[in-house]
């Protein structure tokens, strides 16, 4: 007995020891040339799926990364001439535990499931990847060497599960026209397949993932065996048809009106697609989340079309790209309301109309990447009548070309060398502005240490001036592999470098250097599950003139514990005084802030609960002065059911004796003055989404958002050269207030395979008060708020999916 169990005691450690080893090597998987049709029903019944090879041995990404699986993954893949096929065994001592939670498309919720990822060039650097939960949903994305995830991008696939007594089984087909491969006689993928099992937090993957490693697509296996596999033609279409009955609030009149489009894709090689839109129409769009801000920078919106979400991963090389300029508010829109020969404005379209937009883009079997963007907007009028009574257009936006053109060059060891290039030009003022430049990163043999870097070039153009140019330049140099890992960088923004005719960038004239540390935990210790922690510094100055503007130290704890509760914190502290030389909006003029510091703290429960609040709660306070700020944020999520699902959110934020810039004034002696002011400012942001799932085809989902803001000036002063204040004797009133209301319903029908019905009210309202009857109760003015118009939109869209491949079966058989 005692030598059966020495036995048994050293088989345990070979099998744990070799579990450890083997998921840190590259693992390799063949695909079988398929004899027979397959006939995805999510039962593997079929012989071929019997003589195909298994990937097994599944390990742990989390909570305890390396281990073994606690559950036993068997997968296998066929091929034939239209695609891939996957066929899963997803073992489970427990079926009658598995989660099933119902959502919609590309939303995994709670619900346990299986994906893989694939990289068609096997470098490391983008995937394409594919999930189907245990209710059947699918979620296709497009991730890259830094994980993100663009889950905007579709694909047209084909997949079914089935559960049993033994666990759950899962088939899916791939055409290759999903794809972008290379023309190699013989194809060698990287590949991973994931599984997760939601009742136990567990998420695992066949070729281990090793949290110390940044990235997980460089860290697939490899997928074999494929040989002459070629798509054929890649064409597709969806035309769109819409009709919309909108009224502005003012009247109770509705306008009608009616839209019709299409979006096109066109395979022009295995590697290549080309992407079209034509008159596109984004109606079914979630609502902005609407903000005022009084900082002196522009707010950044997030991008929501379709169309500028799926497959723009070239275009964001350089971070030069930002799609919301085009369609964006015409450049004239507030120069109308405020003319003064404009007695009565009929019409002012607050977006440019987009004529069409298309991409193209791809890489060679060599690694090089090459995007083609190009998208044009159409002159833009608004109708006005003059004070003359007479009715004419006045031009706010002239047509536009927006075009970007990038080439990106693969390498070893995750590395890449991309350069680009972006044009606006009008033709009616005659003006262009690019921005020239070169994104890269280096890494060496073991993918643990790393440089890499940005140079851009931005040069304007018009017939009227002469040109101008400015220059940024970002170089990072740091260890990304292991427990501790660190980096060092430093950023050059000349006074006239602006990217922001197609970019997006706060404020330029940046002179600044800083590090990070990162120190994270990744095998459980004690009661701790994952820990991970940062601690960074930022030095800035002006680069003209070389002048100091603020040193700060920052970091952040991320920790999640045996019981999957989550809680972290956030700290930011300015020792010494800041020079900002942006709020004044005067150049040359400084502003003193005190030394501060930020302090935010948060918690997120376990989500396998059915009810549970997410809370996070912050505060401001400078030094010197008595400027502080609070801010609470509680986010309740409340699944009603496996279908049902709500999350009310409430964030509040006082603002008290914050001081910053009012307008500029004229004094006395006629000197201009610029007027700071003290003030206290309340937000307070509600909103309610709910989402209730019909089935995986069919669902409805709900967004309310209030957002609401007020200002109440105590006190006004006037900065002086010094960046310091004086009190003033200012009497301007200039307290105000703002509302905005959205609601956004959606139906959403999905009846074919990349075909869709959409039913769509939208209900909005924005509302800035600016006189001294402000309502300063929350409930008061949320019933006065409705006094103003508010416009109503109701609106059904029908998207049909049109394949060439498709189309000529049906074609032959007939």
């Amino acid at each position: 007995m005692h030598l059966s169990f020495i036995r048994i005691t050293v088989l345990l450690i070979i099998v744990l020891v070799s579990g450890k080893i083997n998921a840190r090597e590259k693992k390799s998987v063949q695909a079988a040339r398929l004899g027979n049709s397959i006939h995805i029903d999510g039962v593997l019944s079929e012989d071929d799926w019997q003589k195909a090879e298994t990937a097994s041995g599944f390990v742990q990404l989390r909570p305890l990364n390396g281990r073994p699986s606690s559950q036993i993954t068997e997968v296998r893949l066929l091929y034939d001439d239209t695609g891939l096929y996957i066929g899963a065994t997803m073992l489970d001592d427990k079926p009658d535990s598995l989660r099933i939670e119902l959502t919609s498309r590309d939303n995994l919720g709670m619900a346990d499931h299986f994906g893989f990822t694939i990289d068609p060039f096997n470098d490391g650097l983008n995937a394409f990847g594919f999930f189907v939960t245990t209710r059947g949903v699918q979620m296709d994305i497009k991730t890259d060497k830094d994980g993100f995830e663009d889950v905007n991008w579709n694909a047209v696939w084909k997949s079914a599960v089935s559960i049993n007594d033994m666990g759950w089984a899962a088939e899916i087909h791939i055409p290759w026209s999903a794809l972008r491969f290379s023309k190699n006689e013989g194809q060698v993928w990287g590949i991973n397949f994931f599984r997760s099992i939601q009742r136990l937090r567990e998420h695992t993957s066949w070729n281990f993932i090793d949290s110390k490693i940044r990235g997980e697509i460089n860290q697939s296996g490899e997928l074999t065996g494929l040989y002459n596999i070629s798509p054929s033609l890649r064409l597709s279409a969806t035309p769109y048809l819409s009709a919309y009955a909108e009224n502005n609030g003012n009247d109770n009149s509705w306008k009608n009106y009616a839209n019709y489009g299409m979006d096109i894709k066109w395979g022009l090689s295995r590697s290549f697609t080309l992407d079209m839109t034509l008159i596109p129409d984004f109606g079914q769009v979630e609502s902005d989340a609407t903000i005022f801000s009084l900082s002196p920078f522009e707010v950044y919106y997030e991008e929501k079309r379709p169309f500028f979400t799926e497959g723009t991963e070239l275009f964001s090389k350089g971070k030069i790209f930002y799609s919301r300029r085009i369609g964006a508010r015409p450049s004239g829109y507030w120069s109308v309301k405020f003319n003064p020969e404009v007695a009565e404005i009929i019409e002012n379209p607050d977006n440019t109309q987009l004529i069409n937009a298309v991409k193209l883009s791809g890489k060679t079997a060599s690694g090089l990447g090459v995007g083609v963007f190009n998208a044009m907007t159409a002159n833009t009028y608004a109708t006005v009548r003059d004070t003359a009574g007479n009715t004419k257009q006045l031009l706010t936006e002239p047509f536009t070309n927006f075009n970007m053109v990038v080439v990106d060059q693969s390498f070893k060891n995750n590395s890449y060398l991309s350069v680009y290039n972006t044009s606006v030009y009008k033709p009616e003022p005659g003006s262009a502005a690019l921005v020239s430049g070169t994104d890269f990163r280096f890494r060496n043999k073991s993918n643990k240490f790393e440089v890499s870097g940005i140079f851009n070039l931005s040069q304007h153009y018009n017939a009227r001036s002469t040109p101008d140019f400015g220059y940024k330049s970002y170089t990072k140099v740091g260890r990304v592999r292991g427990t501790f890992q660190y980096d060092a960088w430093l950023n050059v923004e000349t006074d006239n470098y602006n990217p922001n005719d197609m970019g997006f960038l706060m404020n330029n004239n940046d002179f600044a250097t800083g590090t990070n540390f990162r120190y994270n935990i990744f095998e459980p210790r004690g009661n701790i599950l994952r820990m991970l922690n940062t601690l960074s510094t930022r030095l800035v100055y002006l680069y003209n003139p070389r002048k100091f503007s603020e040193f700060i130290i920052s970091g952040s704890n991320w920790t999640t514990f045996r019981n999957h509760l989550t809680v972290g914190g956030f700290y930011s502290v300015r020792p010494v005084e800041s020079n900002d030389y942006f709020e004044a909006r005067t150049p040359g003029r400084v502003f003193i802030w005190p030394s501060s510091v930020w302090v935010t703290l948060w918690s997120s429960p376990d989500y396998r609960k059915k009810y549970l609040v997410d809370l996070r709660l912050g505060g401001w306070k400078t030094f010197g002065d008595n400027q502080i700020s609070m801010n609470a944020e509680i986010e309740p999520r409340l699944r009603m059911s496996n279908k049902f699902l709500l999350i009310p959110e409430v964030t509040f934020n006082y603002d008290a004796n914050s001081k910053g810039f009012v307008r500029d004034s004229i004094g006395f002696a006629k000197e201009k003055l610029i007027v700071f002011g003290r003030r206290n400012i309340t937000n307070l942001t509600s909103s309610l989404k709910a989402d209730y799932i019909f089935n995986k085809n069919t669902s409805m989902s709900f967004r309310l958002r209030h957002y609401w803001m007020l200002v109440d000036y105590l006190s006004f002063y006037t900065l002086n050269p010094a960046g310091r204040l004086d009190p003033s004797d200012y009497q301007r009133f200039e307290d105000f207030s703002v509302n905005a209301f959205n609601i956004d319903l959606v139906f959403k029908w999905d009846f074919a395979p990349g075909s869709e019905l959409l039913l769509i009210w939208k209900n909005a309202l924005f509302q800035n008060n600016r006189n001294e009857e402000l309502v300063i109760n929350y409930f008061d003015n949320v019933n006065k708020m409705f006094e103003s118009p508010v416009h109503n939109s109701l609106s059904i869209k029908l998207l049909y999916y049109l394949d060439w491949q498709q189309l000529r079966r049906r074609e032959h058989r007939h």
